[in-house]
């Protein structure tokens, strides 16, 4: 059926997709043998029998089972609007469905400011999707300008918009899931290291076996990592967050995790892991002790909002 409608430049004029809509969609299901015959007697209509067949199909309105055409419940639907509002529902139905299937490219249009409308250049649409962009025309979703650009008419405006913003969320969930994922994989990388290399520094002492990685259950504590300075001491006085990158050194510090540390200030320390050294042999994560001092009140780091969050003073 894809074929069909890639080398196919109409279904037919407006009469005849309108009494082949009706021919099929008005029962529950119809011989395609009949559905052809049907079709084919028809005075003062025009209807291209298998690119019509096709593009209902594409468009969800019918499946075909054993030579039998079927109306989908979208078929249904489009029927109870078959004496008004069909040419709508039909644009916004093949709208949105060429929109999630990339057959438009979107990226193409533009708005024009001096006649208020959004236009199309000729290579918004391909050649394989003549048949779409001809029926749009058709049925008025499109109107043809002299230099071959399309314009949109307004009222379609809204189905651009909803499906935009809804491949633009699916991008940005899927961009966000993955970068959310090998962040986490690179933090679990770089808090596991940082566990290891602590067990060594305290190596032949009875504190060894009492660091403990907190962030799988404590996330809200301000630090991953509880340890000591040194093997003697009971109580644990080393608070550790570990932040891991690749390229230049940098890091992100919450307002919880600095607040953390301006509580214990020469207790806390920042393990710095470079994920690009992390297997070499001997490699030592950059270690900075009492980071408030160090970072917030040093000429030695550039701190950069990246955000903030702004109140009235006044309520």
């Amino acid at each position: 059926m894809q074929k069909e409608l890639n080398r196919s430049n109409s279904i037919g004029d407006s009469n005849g997709i309108m009494y082949f809509a009706n021919t099929i969609l008005k029962n529950g299901e119809i011989e395609l043998d009949s559905v052809r015959q049907i079709c084919s007697f028809v005075n003062n209509v025009r209807i291209n029998f298998n690119s019509a067949i096709a593009i209902f199909e594409y468009l969800g309105f019918i499946h075909i089972s054993d030579s039998l055409l079927v109306p989908t419940e979208n078929g249904q639907k489009l029927y109870t609007f078959i004496d008004n509002g069909f040419e709508e529902l039909f644009c916004e139905t093949c709208l949105s469905k060429l929109i999630a299937d990339a057959v438009i490219n979107v990226s193409a249009f533009k708005f024009d400011l001096s006649k208020g409308k959004y236009y199309v250049p000729k290579y918004g649409f391909p050649i394989t999707a003549a048949v779409f962009r001809n029926v749009l025309i058709q049925f008025n979703a499109f109107t043809e300008r002299p230099d071959g650009t399309l314009e949109l008419a307004e009222r379609y405006e809204p189905v651009f918009a909803k499906c935009q913003k809804s491949i633009k969320l699916k991008i940005s969930l899927d961009t966000l899931k993955k970068r959310l994922k090998l962040q986490e994989i690179q933090g679990e990388l770089a808090e596991l290291f940082v566990f290891e290399y602590e067990k060594k520094r305290l190596a032949g002492t009875i504190n060894v076996a009492r660091v403990r990685r907190i962030s799988d259950i404590d996330v809200s504590a301000g630090y991953d990592i509880t340890s000591f300075e040194n093997g003697e001491i009971s109580e644990y006085n080393r608070f550790i967050e570990v932040k891991s990158y690749r390229g230049r050194l940098s890091f992100y510090w919450s307002k919880n995790e600095i607040d953390i540390a301006s509580l214990h200030r020469e207790r806390y320390y920042i393990y710095l892991v470079n994920m690009d050294k992390i297997n070499e042999l001997d490699y030592v994560p950059t270690i900075i002790q009492d980071p408030v001092g160090a970072v917030v009140n040093s000429d030695g780091w550039l701190m950069q909002p990246t955000s903030y969050l702004v109140l009235p003073i006044n309520e």
